[in-house]
């Protein structure tokens, strides 16, 4: 869009957000004291190929729309349970949240007076609920502020978008793919890219108005092995970043996934690991995740409101309950480490609130929370972390999650404390993980506090210093214990960029943490029954 359509867009907004807060009223229900619209612009193209052939590509563009119609006040208001149940897409407003991608006014303005008219009713109904319930129940959360109230902000940041030249990168994922063709047993190799270019809008009737622009450029190769014994690997290879700069030149990415398959011959030859519970070192990735799972959200301000959480740390500030060598902290405004760049990166949140560094936790000492304006203490200030994904109230979430120490060792000295502990317990062996590529946390009230995480290589590591590979495991725990266990830490840090989803949808993230080494992790085996052998051989096998 032209900087004069992005400037109609953005008066069209503001002139429908006032006539809203003005004109609203049912009968024997409030007028709203708030109203904004979160609209997201986003171009997506998507190419997809399979041992040397194209199998999908999709090129689309669509306009998603939050409205937050706010009935009662900025001390109390509608909101409840710190809006995590605010996103249910059987709500009436789910329907019209999609808004015409033409510059139309009339259209735009007829798709957000359905949108806004939908949100009302329903805040109306939530109000009613919330002062039925009040007959029954105390609120725990009476005398914090429903919703903080903010000066207003403007900001406005449109740089172009990467250039795409569509017809050089289908060639470039094609001829990756084609890779897998070369390996024996290997019947699965898919390599996807997807581009999403999303210019955001942001307008209250506070006044604020932020515009901005964020590319997000990922990479991935989902493989799959089949040894002749039945055992199947999966892996996959992941590049993610806001410009095509930091993808591999395509010779690069054929070694790298041509590694892939070796690593993966030699899992599909070791042995499982059925059960294990003792000493793990975890390189800097798993040790991200680790943090991310067992402590990051449990630090999230609005499940802090639920009363269906485990509220694991609420009461927790200035309480001493990690190693005293940790510290931690989130900053949305950070940009890059070592040249890469930091997808979870944004200048304002979602709430129109600029974004600022998040104190969590202080040599081991919890400071604080991930905020978004929802009030979870009396003197309270959002620190900018509300997000969401596309029509869901935005929460407090991670961004760029930072994990440092102090006195850091190096991996050699990180590994030989291992071995250390396997003896001291006189243990057959210790854990060293070395890549991770997802994980879960329940953080619930009524389900057990506990976290995992999907390993995709480990070693035992045994007391002379032998690594030799397992396979079909995951490390599992309740987070005090795990993190409350960490022995040391390694001087060598990694940026992980991915998705995080939660109830306010999947937003990209980054983590930057060092290897860890804790005192005791549970891992669970996760083996698969073997394949039966294909009943007859690839096309190309011979």
């Amino acid at each position: 869009m032209s900087s004069r359509q992005t400037q109609r867009l953005v008066e069209l907004l503001q002139q429908e957000a006032h006539r809203a807060k003005d004109e609203l009223k049912a009968p024997r229900q409030p007028r709203p004291y708030f109203v904004s619209y979160l609209l997201r612009d986003v171009e997506y193209h998507w190419i997809s190929a399979r041992f040397g052939t194209l199998y999908g590509q999709e090129t689309r563009r669509s306009r998603r729309c939050f409205a937050d119609v706010r009935l009662g006040s900025y001390r109390t208001d509608h909101v409840r349970e710190g809006g995590l149940g605010d996103n249910s897409n059987k709500a009436e407003s789910y329907g019209y949240s999609h808004l015409p991608i033409g510059n139309h006014a009339d259209g735009l303005r007829h798709g957000l007076w359905m949108l806004t008219e939908a949100r009302y009713r329903e805040a109306a109904e939530d109000l009613l609920e919330r002062r039925v319930e009040s007959l029954h129940y105390r609120n725990p959360n009476e005398g914090l502020a429903a919703f903080e109230r903010r000066a207003p902000v403007e900001h406005r940041e449109t740089p172009r978008f990467p250039a795409l030249d569509l017809e050089a990168w289908t060639k470039y994922v094609t001829a990756a793919s084609a890779v897998g063709k070369r390996e024996p047993g290997v019947f699965g190799c898919e390599v996807d890219l997807t581009i999403r270019h999303t210019t955001r809008y942001f307008v209250s009737t506070e006044g604020s108005v932020v515009v901005d622009r964020q590319p997000l450029w990922q990479l991935t190769a989902v493989l799959d092995f089949a040894s002749e014994e039945g055992v199947t690997v999966p892996w996959n290879v992941s590049h993610f970043g806001r410009s095509p700069k930091e993808l591999p030149a395509l010779p690069a990415l054929k070694k790298e996934l041509r590694q892939a398959f070796q690593r993966m011959r030699a899992i599909a030859a070791s042995d499982t690991l059925r059960a294990y519970s003792g000493p793990v070192l975890l390189d800097p990735v798993p040790s991200g995740l680790l943090m991310h799972e067992a402590l990051g959200h449990r630090l999230e301000g609005n499940r802090l409101l639920s009363s269906g959480e485990g509220q694991t740390f609420r009461d927790a500030l200035g309480a001493q309950l990690l190693p005293e060598m940790i510290s931690m902290y989130d900053d949305p405004t950070l940009t890059e480490l070592d040249g890469r760049s930091l997808v979870g990166h944004y200048a304002h949140d979602d709430e129109g609130v600029a974004a600022g560094r998040a104190e969590l936790v202080e040599r081991g000492v919890i400071r604080g929370y991930l905020t978004s304006r929802a009030g979870v203490a009396k003197r309270h200030r959002s620190n900018g972390h509300a997000r969401s994904e596309s029509f869901e109230r935005p929460m407090s979430r991670m961004g760029v999650t930072v994990v440092e120490a102090a006195d850091p060792v190096s991996d050699a000295a990180l590994k030989q404390r291992l071995i250390e502990e396997v003896k001291a317990r006189r243990l057959p062996f210790g854990i060293h993980v070395l890549s991770a590529d997802s994980g879960e946390t329940a953080t619930k009230s009524y389900d057990f506090q506990a976290f995992l995480g999907n390993i995709r290589a480990a070693n035992r590591v045994y007391p002379d210093g032998t690594e030799v590979p397992v396979r079909d495991v995951s490390f599992v725990g309740t987070p005090l214990n795990a993190v409350r266990g960490i022995l040391a830490v390694g001087a060598r840090r990694e940026v992980d960029n991915s998705y995080c989803g939660a109830e306010s949808g999947a937003v990209p993230v980054s983590t930057i943490s060092p290897s860890m080494l804790v005192e005791s992790l549970e891992l669970q085996s996760s083996a698969r029954q073997p394949h039966a052998p294909h009943t007859y051989s690839i096309p190309w096998a011979k």
